[in-house]
C-alpha cells in the first residue's frame, strides 16, 4: 500500500486526504502544527470509509517524522494571501514554513515525490527543491491542473462548450500572469480562437484568471478548496499509478520553451518518479509571448525569494 503524507490539515489538505482515501487504497498521514487538528480530521475521514468500500488507512499528528516511508508528499501548509498582502509579503510568510517541511521530507522520506500546493506555487516549488536538495524530477507544483479545470468550467458555463468536446490547457504561473492557450486549445478540432468571438473568449480567459479571487469574494472569510483538492489529487494519482498522463504542472525548466532555472507551469508526463518528460507544444506567437511574460515574473520573484531565504538563515 502506497503512503501519502499531507502537510497542512486546512480545507485543502483535509479535502485532498478525503479525496485520495476514497479514490485509491492508500496509507494517508495528515500533519499539522495545530495540536489535535490532524488527528481529529484523520479520524473523521477514517470513520467515513466503511460505507465506501475503501481500504485506506489514516492517521494524523503534529510530528513531521510521520512522513517517514512516504512514496508521495503533498505540501498545502502555509499562510493564505490576504487582500492587503503583496506577493513578496506572502513569500516572506511562507518561506520558513515550506523550508522546514522540505527539510523534514529530505530527512525522513528523501525518495518521495513532492507536490507543492502552497502559494505562490511556482516560487514555493523552487524553494522546496532548493531547501530539500531533491532531484528536480521529483518536485512538482500544482499549477495549471486547477487553472485548466476552471477554464473548462467557464467554457461550459459562459460559452456552452461542453468539456467532452474540448482539449484545453493553461500554462505559466498560477496567478495573474497565467497563460491560457487559446490558439492551441481545441473545441471539436477547431482552435478556441476560431470557435468563440473575441469578446467571449476574453471573458473566459479573464474569469479563469480571476477564478480563485471570485470564490474568495463570495466566501469572504475563506478560499477555494474542493477544486484545488481534486486537482492535486488527480496529480498525485497520476504519479502513484505511473500513468504517464500529461498534465500542466509546475516543473523545472532547463531550456524547454527557451526558459531556464525556474519552475513554471508546462505540460509534463507524470510517472512514478515524478516528471517523466516535459512536452513542448507548438505555440502561437501570442501564446509564446504570454508564457515568456509569465516566466519573467516568476524569475523576478524567485530572486526575491532567495533574498528572503538568505535573511531567514542569518
Amino acid at each position: 500500500m502506497d503512503k501519502v503524507t499531507i502537510f497542512g490539515a486546512g480545507h485543502v489538505g483535509a479535502t485532498t486526504a478525503f479525496y485520495l482515501a476514497l479514490s485509491a487504497s492508500l496509507e494517508v498521514a495528515l500533519v499539522d502544527v495545530e495540536e489535535g487538528k490532524a488527528v481529529g480530521l484523520a479520524t473523521d475521514i477514517g470513520q467515513s470509509l466503511p460505507y465506501t468500500g475503501s481500504t485506506s488507512t489514516l492517521r494524523g499528528g503534529t510530528d513531521p517524522s510521520l512522513v517517514e516511508g512516504s512514496d508521495l508528499v503533498i505540501i498545502t501548509a502555509g499562510y493564505p494571501r490576504l487582500p492587503s498582502m503583496s506577493r513578496l509579503d506572502l513569500i516572506s510568510k511562507n518561506v520558513p514554513v515550506v523550508t522546514s517541511i522540505a527539510r523534514a521530507v529530505a530527512a525522513h522520506a528523501p525518495e518521495a515525490v513532492v507536490i507543492i500546493v502552497t502559494n505562490p506555487v511556482d516560487e514555493m516549488t523552487y524553494l522546496t527543491w532548493k531547501a530539500g536538495g531533491f532531484d528536480t524530477s521529483r518536485v512538482i507544483g500544482m499549477a495549471g491542473v486547477l487553472d485548466t479545470s476552471r477554464m473548462l468550467y467557464f467554457l461550459d458555463s459562459l460559452a456552452g462548450i461542453q468539456t467532452r468536446d474540448v482539449t484545453a490547457t493553461v500554462l505559466g504561473t498560477h496567478g495573474d500572469d497565467m497563460a491560457p492557450l487559446v490558439d492551441w486549445s481545441r473545441a471539436s478540432d477547431r482552435p478556441l480562437s476560431e470557435v468563440l468571438e473575441p469578446a467571449a473568449l476574453d471573458d473566459v480567459v479573464q474569469r479563469t484568471r480571476d477564478g480563485g479571487a471570485e470564490i474568495v469574494k463570495y466566501l469572504k472569510t475563506g478560499s477555494a478548496y474542493f477544486a484545488p483538492a481534486v486537482s492535486v489529487g488527480v496529480t498525485a494519482l497520476a504519479v502513484l499509478g505511473d500513468t504517464g498522463r500529461v498534465l500542466p504542472v509546475s516543473a523545472y525548466l532547463d531550456g524547454q520553451y527557451g526558459i531556464n532555472g525556474i519552475f513554471l507551469g508546462v505540460p509534463a508526463r507524470l510517472v512514478r518518479g515524478g516528471i517523466g518528460e516535459i512536452i513542448e507544444l507548438t505555440l502561437s506567437k501570442r501564446e509564446a509571448e504570454a508564457l515568456a511574460r509569465s516566466a519573467e515574473g516568476v524569475g523576478k520573484r524567485v530572486s526575491e525569494l532567495e533574498t528572503v531565504a538568505a535573511d531567514e538563515s542569518d
